[in-house]
């Protein structure tokens, strides 16, 4: 009987495998160190818990914001917000000095007659939920937080200014806004304070603001950003330091004068690392994720440093190489979000001054699964992402499932299509649809380097096996040796789903297109021989969908690869 190879004659075939990608990207370190459930590179691709890397789920649009296909201007994008009461639902979008609402079927309205409400046509807006209300900064009357609350007895929304507290009138053109047990905590960049309001304040208050009812932290360290934590606490975050605020209020006693802030206890978490970007910190769990100078950190990992001596509230080491191609003179645009047991955090990357870079870390699996960028576009020499996220939301509209939309700088809320039911699932959720059209993701993943347990000795390559699970995608699978690709792929135009494919063409060799029905639909296994290419000591594949497929053709489910190959035991002396 034949024998595929023989102990007397041969050396034994030597494997290696990609055994799954739960261990997501790891691009700061050397491709030939990692382990058999890490990759170099995940672009527009996923790797849930069972670690099968997947196609992303597409962001569609979910409202024409200004009831065209044309976008606004990227510069007239100012802030998004869920208004969520028992009476109303609805987001709140701020453009170009005006307010906007949009309902569950994506219906876009005005509100106070589009009306110039911000005092700024350009630039941020804040926003924070007190019990019904939402409050923003800041109105254009007298540059005061604004209000926003619905009406029952007219079914409108209602645009208030805060009234004057105090001389003089604050906060005034407070730059940040969080909400912290129906209380308000405001940030005034001009005298470096946060102001706190009383319990349930309103504009129709007098004295929504007490008078002096404020503080400081650090020392002139600017503020950067404010998050509302566990409990009482509120964490304030400055450009170099970071700092915990017990915000519990003192009960009340007959003729008490004292404001309340002068009871706060302030803890220091960090003198040394601060926020770069207000935008960038979510709460994850019990924690708090932010972006500072150093890469993604953790707060509560960030309180052990000065126990540890150790940076160990540092979570991106694993993809520090994208850390460091953020743009960081335009890195307070960045915006993040905790999502489905993802922490996504969206940057601009190179020159670019809008955020065009997402980052994806699954908490699930402790690991990053890569960027988020869409088809990147380079004809005008900069390259272009399709999707570039301002600002996230998560929406629960009555009788629907929670949603995230995507403030996008294209001009429209954008809605991530991961609520859709597997059973229920169209190639087109994994395209993107920004204004009208779909488009491809444009996702690619480089496996590790395969060493075959050997780093020094040189090897030639047997063969390799790919498996997929229930994928459907035409995909290019190409060959990296040693760092330098190959211009012949392994395979071309592979259609994972029926197993129909077309042989790579090696130099002087060509291959006609042979069809070929392998396995099932669900469980697809391709062997390829790799005897080929030359002789390797590092051997990675790279993927990527094929410029001929089609638009029933978008679907990635790769479970594992695996290789074989011989070593060279006896090697050319140089």
């Amino acid at each position: 009987m034949p024998v595929y190879y023989n102990d007397g004659l041969d050396d034994a075939v030597v494997y290696d495998r990609q055994a799954s990608f739960v261990g997501g990207q790891i691009s700061n370190f050397r491709e030939n160190l990692l382990n058999e459930s890490q990759a170099e590179l995940l672009k527009d691709v996923d790797a849930p818990k069972n670690g099968v890397l997947k196609s992303r789920r597409g962001f569609h649009r979910f409202a024409d914001l200004l009831g065209g296909t044309t976008p606004p201007n990227s510069t007239s994008i100012q802030g998004i917000a869920y208004f969520d009461t028992d009476a109303k639902e609805a987001l709140i979008v701020f453009v170009a000095g005006k307010i906007y609402s949009i309902n569950s079927s994506g219906t876009v309205s005005d509100i106070a007659s589009a009306a110039v409400k911000v005092n700024s046509l350009d630039a941020r807006v804040y926003t924070a939920q007190v019990a019904d209300k939402l409050f923003y900064t800041s109105h254009n009357g007298n540059n005061r937080i604004g209000q926003i609350e619905w009406d029952t007895s007219s079914s409108a929304f209602v645009v208030t200014e805060f009234p004057a507290s105090g001389t003089p009138a604050a906060p005034i053109n407070s730059k940040y806004i969080v909400s912290n047990n129906f209380r308000a905590f405001a940030y005034q960049p001009s005298d470096d304070q946060i102001y706190v309001s009383d319990i349930l304040a309103h504009a129709g208050k007098t004295t929504p603001f007490p008078v002096g009812n404020a503080f400081k932290v650090g020392l002139g360290d600017p503020v950067t950003g404010l998050a509302s934590w566990v409990g009482f606490n509120v964490v304030v975050f400055c450009k170099n330091s970071c700092y915990v605020v017990d915000t519990a209020p003192v009960p009340a006693t007959s003729g008490a004068t004292t404001p309340a802030a002068s009871t706060f206890k302030i803890r220091t978490i960090s003198a040394s690392t601060g926020c770069v970007s207000h935008g960038s910190i979510a709460q994850v769990g019990e924690d708090l994720f932010f972006l500072s100078r150093t890469g993604v950190r953790s707060i509560r990992r960030t309180m052990e440093e000065n126990m540890v001596a150790s940076d160990v509230g540092v979570i991106s080491y694993p993809i520090q190489d994208v850390i460091d191609e953020i743009n960081w003179a335009a890195v307070e645009n960045a915006t993040a979000i905790f999502w489905n047991n993802r922490y996504l955090l969206s940057v601009p990357t190179g020159t670019s001054t809008v955020n065009n870079t997402t980052l994806c870390y699954n908490t699930n699996t402790q690991s990053w699964t890569g960027v988020w960028q869409g088809t990147v576009n380079e004809a005008s020499g900069t390259p272009a992402s399709t999707i570039n996220p301002y600002q996230f939301v998560v929406t629960q509209f009555s009788g629907g499932k929670p949603y995230l939309i995507s403030l996008d700088k294209v001009g429209n809320p954008l809605q991530f299509r991961d609520f859709v039911e597997d059973i229920n699932l169209v190639d087109t959720d994994f395209q993107d649809k920004t204004t009208t059209t779909f488009v491809d993701t444009g996702w690619q993943a480089v496996t590790r380097a395969f060493t075959f347990n050997e780093q020094v000795t040189t090897k030639d390559g047997e063969f390799a096996e790919f498996e997929f699970d229930r994928s459907n995608a035409v995909i290019d699978i190409g060959i990296i040796l040693d760092g330098a690709e190959q211009t012949d792929n392994l395979a071309d135009d592979l259609d994972t789903g029926t197993g129909e494919f077309r042989l790579g063409n090696p130099p002087a060799v060509s291959h006609p297109t042979i069809p070929f029905n392998l396995g099932s639909g669900k469980l697809n296994r391709f062997r390829y021989s790799m005897t080929q290419y030359p002789e390797f000591r590092e051997l990675q594949f790279k993927f990527q969908q094929s410029g001929t497929a089609g638009a029933d053709s978008k679907y990635l489910a790769l479970r594992s690869i695996h290789a074989g190959g011989f070593l060279n035991s006896v090697g050319v002396e140089s």
